[in-house]
């Protein structure tokens, strides 16, 4: 009985095994869905190991800030949730509205992540306002001089280290998106979980009022670490051990498969820290 339930065991092993190469094979097969090239702004070496000697980068990304009464749904709005699925036929205005809403579960969708371009030039743009306006409120003395310090600190982190790859879209249908963002160099459709957040009504202190809404909120990419292959990790074993300070130390091609996959193709040093 011992010796069939080994069997057993390495008959599962090996079928598993088997099924995880498979589909590996099948996500590269042919040219692949994207194909860009990044540093570790974006692939930062991951703090956790693959079991015990494995190495991989951790996806650094970034969204637009969680849905607030001043600022609006921004572009993951009720519409991009109603495509995803979700019911939103109790009126927003509703009692049971907040009750109905909180009990929304996450569903999984496609992102389109952008990278290093209008999105991400608008993100500078908007650290780069917050500074002026501090530096503005400083003046009337409606903040601090340490208040507009720390702005300028977190406005210089974003310029060095910042990850300029900045999520723009969401979608139930990859297909779709890849026609609405044909761009293979610039833009990854990746799988992830979306949340729904709603927000009550509320009046302003210049007493405008600002009726209840829905927005949506990116949780997580569903492969947020990429496995480094073996022939690859000399490159990034010196930096393993040293946080990033200056700027990104080395470049990363990653190219995406027909399952929306990503793996590292190559990675090169940088000669000197550069942004």
């Amino acid at each position: 009985m011992k010796r069939v339930g080994l069997w057993t065991a390495m008959a599962l092993v090996l079928g598993t095994n088997a099924l995880v190469l498979t589909g590996v094979a099948s996500n590269r097969s042919g040219e692949g869905d994207a194909l860009l090239h990044m540093t570790e702004r974006e692939l930062p070496l991951s703090s956790t190991s693959e079991e015990n000697t494995g190495m991989s980068l951790r996806l650094r990304w970034q969204q637009q800030p969680e849905p607030d009464r001043g600022l609006g749904p921004g572009w993951f709005d009720q519409a991009k949730l109603e495509a995803l699925g979700y019911d939103y036929s109790v009126p927003l205005a509703d009692l049971s509205a907040k009750l109905h809403y909180s009990k929304a579960t996450p569903r999984k969708a496609f992102v389109v992540l952008e990278y290093e371009g209008d999105a991400w030039r608008q993100w500078l743009a908007d650290a780069e306002q917050e500074v002026q306006a501090i530096a503005e409120r400083v003046q009337r003395r409606e903040s601090s001089r340490r208040d507009l310090q720390s702005a300028k600190d977190r406005l210089e982190r974003l310029r060095k280290l910042g990850s300029r790859l900045i999520a723009v879209d969401v979608g139930a249908d990859p297909s779709r998106l890849r026609r609405a963002y044909p761009d293979r160099t610039r833009f990854i459709v990746a799988p992830a979980k979306v949340n729904l957040v709603f927000l009550g009504d509320w009046t302003g202190k210049d007493g405008t009022y600002h009726p209840p809404y829905l927005g949506g909120r990116i949780s997580q990419l569903l492969v947020q670490h990429i496995h480094v292959p073996t022939e690859k990790r000399g490159v990034l074993a010196h930096y393993a051990r040293e946080r990033m300070y200056l700027g990104p130390r080395y470049t990363v091609t990653i190219q995406y498969g027909h399952r929306y996959e990503p793996w590292i193709v190559g990675v090169e040093p940088l000669s000197q820290p550069t942004s």
